[in-house]
């Protein structure tokens, strides 16, 4: 009940509100209502008994609102429950990512696609027209080559994630040679065939995140193998494990000479 009608004041909780697994608010204030509020027995005191029995009131409350605090520390521990299972349905709910098996497929608009359950490849070739007043009609007069490769990433919930930027790309590439056109668009589905030789390639060490759901790893899902760095090396370099420096070699006097 937001708000309350008792004999001298009025209460109000328009502040509270429970968010499952998320958040508690308690908000709660109280003000004077002269109109209701009969103060003969109290004004009749003298200023030291009230301070008294104010300074009483006040701690009161203060045992009160401790006892709320150690309430709210046991909704704590329950709404970290609630939340857990909340982001194991998370996960569980994420759908399988749709691929074409490796395969390319036509798509709107003139783009072509090829994925499996890590990586996706799309190309388009526009063709671009002009009147051509002899012929009386349309002719090309050029062709823009736009592809890309990214990741095939599971839908997110979340409406502040962005995806990353593309591995690889390029829009709009003119060319006056629609032959020429198809050759580069060949010569980058070459490049790029090593990531479509399997249906669910090992991912990258470094974006293992951009396939897991609060911080598990989706199913299916490989890694690749620890490359270490050359400072990860290095650690496990002891003393002398280095090889010894060099000595500078002293040149020999020509003593035929400097007879």
């Amino acid at each position: 009940m937001p708000q309350r009608e008792e004999p001298f004041y009025n209460a109000y909780s328009y502040g509270d509100k429970l968010e499952p697994g998320q958040k508690m608010t308690l908000e709660h204030h109280i003000s004077f209502n002269p109109y209701r509020a009969d103060l003969s027995s109290l004004t009749e005191m003298t200023l030291g008994d009230l301070q008294v029995m104010r300074e009483k009131s006040v701690a009161e409350e203060r045992k009160i609102f401790s006892e709320l605090q150690e309430r709210a520390q046991l909704w704590e521990a329950q709404a970290a429950q609630t939340m857990v299972l909340e982001k194991a349905m998370e996960y569980v709910k994420t759908p399988e990512v749709k691929n074409s098996g490796n395969r390319w497929e036509d798509t709107e608009y003139g783009w072509r696609r090829i994925s499996n359950r890590v990586y996706q490849m799309t190309y388009r070739i526009r063709e671009d027209t002009a009147y051509d007043h002899k012929l009386k009609k349309q002719v090309p007069v050029a062709w823009y080559v736009s592809w890309s490769v990214e990741y095939n990433l599971p839908p997110r919930k979340d409406p502040y994630y962005s995806r990353p930027s593309p591995l690889a790309g390029q829009d709009n590439k003119r060319y006056g040679d629609k032959a020429a056109a198809e050759r580069y668009v060949q010569g980058r589905i070459a490049a790029y065939a090593h990531l479509f030789q399997e249906i669910s390639p090992p991912l990258p060490e470094n974006h293992v995140h951009l396939f897991s759901v609060n911080g598990k790893l989706l199913p299916g899902y490989t890694v690749q193998p620890h490359q270490p760095t050359p400072q990860e090396l290095l650690a496990f370099v002891e003393d002398g494990d280095t090889p010894p420096k060099k000595e500078a070699k002293t040149k020999k006097r020509n003593r035929d000479k400097e007879r």
